[in-house]
């Protein structure tokens, strides 16, 4: 009986070590802003015209699960968006600001939006 007690002791000690190592990878994988902060240069285009070759767009983490985004279409400078994580892609999302579709998937950020003439601004960039 004493041995049995001295295993069951045993076991519990090495299930609460595997259970807590395990805690801290599932708190890492809901940084989505630490996956997508950076700096992304690329093509600015208004209705499939290279406006711009080398445009630029930062983003920058806020908290694990919001960033800013820096680009000059914006008319404050910035916008804060909600970073979502579904099917291997990035999704911005943002209340005041939900005209703007922004992605990324990988090192690539898609943004696109209807513009104040009415035609359609696109930005396709990588992220350095």
């Amino acid at each position: 009986m004493k041995v049995f007690k001295y295993f069951i002791a045993i076991a519990a000690m090495v299930m609460c070590c595997a259970f807590t190592a395990c805690s801290d990878d599932s708190e890492d994988s809901t940084d989505f802003a630490s996956a997508v902060k950076g700096v992304y240069t690329g093509k600015l285009t208004v209705d499939n015209y290279v406006v711009e070759d080398a445009y630029v767009v930062y983003v920058s983490k806020i908290s694990s699960t919001v960033v800013t985004v820096q680009a000059d279409f914006y008319e404050e400078g910035s916008e804060n968006y909600n970073v979502l994580y579904n099917n291997g892609q990035y999704v911005f999302q943002s209340e005041t600001a939900s005209n703007i579709h922004i992605t990324v998937t990988g090192k690539n950020m898609n943004i696109n939006f209807l513009n104040g003439a009415g035609t359609i601004t696109n930005f396709t960039g990588v992220r350095d």
